[in-house]
């Protein structure tokens, strides 16, 4: 990643003059630690961070907005608001929200461009679409420029949204992550699941989904762990747990490095038939002691060693990892519907090429919203050349037009 071109194209939006206040999604490779850096480098913004915080009750943009509420200890309407917020009922909540974020806006708007960085796991594409109408209002109503923004952290983009989605990245970049990013696929070696495979594989390829498996793309002399972890961070997984995938610790490393990214409903199609191991706690207890037994085993054998081994060592690592993971990921394939296994890998497996289809937005690039032009990306216009008279012509290039008069 070109840290210096991300920071170029983040510098042409925010000092484009025509940048009106809204809400962006920036799908860019900075972190929010280089874009927090960055900006407050800059003289030219005010700078102002909020967190989102996942709930498991309340919302999310009500938090958001408390939070923001906070960096405004001396202005009396904004504490007001929000004291009232604490004690409002359904009825009032909405219009309290709504004049809250206002005020604390307002409180923000110096004169100058200010720019409201939304950190958290997730980006601003998890605010429900009615708080997201109510959070673009309100920018309405203030006078300076105010720009939200977000760095994408989720692998769908919403439609009929107020979001404006934004890409710093370079064109060619662009154009590559505007398809289908490719699905990969964690599974187990196993024969008897081999028709099963082979009906996901031709599923993908019969709908054009460009996808990547270890057999495929493990080439020689490459690093396995690597790819496990690229695994780990891919917006698409298909995970195809059988109860061998569950003890192999290969497998369960891909799902450690899985679950550490966020939005783990979103980006995994999880297909499971674990039988005959108990999809309950008995089953938990089952793996949660072969694992434990196993690490016991590692560290047994680590004090015949001689020296240290960085075998052994690399593989308590792992072990530690998943039974460090497996109570969410027991919760994960307990509570999330993964419906019928025959039935989501019938006709090649249409039910499951069916789900991940959603996830595709109906548009690719768009220049208004997905592309910032630059002047190694502005496309090169046509020139015509007159001429008058018999001297001869030199064109430059290969391109143009000529008229002869």
């Amino acid at each position: 990643m070109n840290k210096a071109y991300g920071e170029e194209q983040l510098r042409k939006l925010l000092m484009n003059p025509e940048l009106s206040s809204g809400l962006y999604l920036l799908d860019t490779d900075l972190t929010d630690e280089d874009i927090e850096a960055y900006i407050r480098r800059n003289s030219s913004f005010q700078y102002v961070s909020g967190k989102l915080i996942p709930a498991s009750k309340g919302n999310v943009f009500e938090l958001l907005i408390v939070g923001l509420s906070h960096q405004c200890q001396d202005d009396s309407g904004v504490n007001f608001l929000r004291q009232q917020l604490m004690t409002a009922d359904d009825c009032r909540r909405d219009v309290i929200i709504y004049s809250l974020t206002i005020q604390t806006l307002k409180h923000f708007s110096v004169g100058r461009k200010t720019v409201v960085h939304v950190l958290g796991k997730k980006d601003l594409s998890c605010i429900e679409s009615e708080d997201l109408d109510i959070f673009d209002a309100a920018l309405t109503y203030i006078d300076d420029t105010i720009v939200v923004i977000s760095t994408r952290k989720n692998a769908l983009i919403l439609k009929d949204s107020p979001i404006v989605n934004k890409s710093l990245k370079k064109i060619e970049d662009i154009f590559m992550t505007s398809k289908l990013k490719k699905v990969y696929i964690s599974y187990k070696h196993d024969e008897n699941c081999s028709k099963a495979l082979e009906a996901i594989k031709n599923g993908l390829k019969k709908n054009n989904i460009e996808y990547s498996i270890d057999v495929q793309d493990i080439k020689y002399r490459d690093d396995i762990v690597e790819y496990e972890k690229k695994i780990g961070t891919a917006d698409r997984v298909i995970i195809f747990i059988i109860a061998s995938y569950l003890k192999s610790i290969d497998c369960m490393f891909e799902m450690t490095e899985i679950f550490k990214k966020s939005d783990v409903k979103e980006r995994v199609f999880p297909i499971v038939d674990i039988t005959p191991i108990s999809r309950n706690r008995e089953g938990l207890e089952e793996i949660k002691d072969y694992w434990k037994e196993q690490r016991v085993k590692a560290f047994a054998q680590m004090q015949t060693e001689a020296g240290i081994s960085d075998y052994i060592i690399n593989e308590l690592y792992k072990i530690n990892a998943i039974i460090k993971t497996l109570d969410e990921f027991w919760n994960y394939i307990v509570h999330v519907n993964t419906g019928v296994f025959e039935k989501l890998l019938e006709n090649d497996a249409a039910l499951l090429m069916e789900e991940i289809l959603k996830t595709i937005p109906d548009k690719t690039v768009e220049l208004d919203e997905r592309f910032i032009p630059t002047d190694e990306t502005q496309p090169t216009m046509i020139r015509k050349t007159i001429q008058n008279g018999e001297k001869a012509v030199y064109v430059e290039s290969n391109t143009g037009s000529i008229n002869i008069n």
